[in-house]
């Protein structure tokens, strides 16, 4: 695939660990700056890479928000990619990933080499996580039940925010303020008792998320088993896997 400029968003699945397995674990790449930004590696992520048109040389960090299986999984394939193509994984995450166990998990810890990771410590207020190229990438915490971070990418004054999988958080609304597209998990529509008891938001906790942090737009993913319902209050921006999301060309 061609080389994009400004900031665009490729969502490559935006299902959960249960959803139709047609929407695919949520995961997005992030093309910035002359960077590729991968936001979670779930199973079956290096498949959707190469569905819409990409590979791992598109892959400069492996941004992943916690340890879950539908948000680490992929890490193993990738691994085995890169190291095939003479590269190493860099990999970037809070306490609760563990690429070592991951991969001997895998039945190839020799491939542990081909990885480096970086840890993420979760913070209530925005970090700093890298600076290269002149995108810079913020994490905070997310709440989540085991630790876990949300992301912030940044080129020039134009940013956007991923939530990963969260319930609702006031540290993720900070990390989103000033971004013009905020990506916030959406796992159940209504229920936000269920929701928020295994660690997610709701639909409308996705919108008001969106209206604290005052952005622009909001992608809903992660949806669940339930067809995803969205309240009305802000622009949504549905997302479609392999169809690039302009951030910059958004009115």
């Amino acid at each position: 695939m061609e080389p994009v400029a400004g900031l665009v968003v490729v969502p490559l699945g935006c299902g959960g660990w249960i959803s139709n397995p047609l929407l695919g674990p949520t995961a997005l790449l992030v093309k910035v700056g002359g960077l590729g930004l991968l936001l979670d590696a779930g199973e079956g992520v290096y498949y959707a890479l190469r569905r819409c048109g990409f590979d791992v040389g598109d892959v400069d960090w492996v941004l992943v928000t916690h340890g879950h299986g539908d948000h680490v999984l992929g890490l193993p394939t990738l691994a085995l990619y890169a190291k095939r193509a003479g590269r190493v994984l860099k990999v970037a995450g809070p306490p609760s990933v563990d690429t070592i166990k991951l991969l001997k998990a895998a039945g190839i810890p020799h491939y542990a080499d081909a990885v480096s990771f970086k840890l993420v410590e979760p913070s209530p207020e925005p970090s700093l996580v890298l600076e290269e190229k002149d995108v810079r990438v913020y994490a905070g915490a997310a709440d989540h039940g085991v630790p876990a971070v949300a992301y912030r990418v940044e080129a020039g004054e134009l940013a956007v925010a991923y939530s990963g999988d969260t319930r609702p958080c006031e540290s993720v609304v900070r990390l989103a303020r000033g971004c013009k597209l905020l990506i916030h998990e959406a796992s159940i529509s209504f229920d936000g008792e269920r929701a928020h008891a295994h660690g997610h938001s709701t639909a409308v906790d996705a919108v008001e998320a969106a209206k604290a942090a005052g952005v622009k737009y909001l992608m809903p993913v992660h949806f669940y088993v339930e067809p995803a319902v969205i309240p009305t209050g802000v622009k949504i921006v549905i997302p479609i896997p392999c169809t690039p999301l302009d951030v910059e060309a958004l009115p």
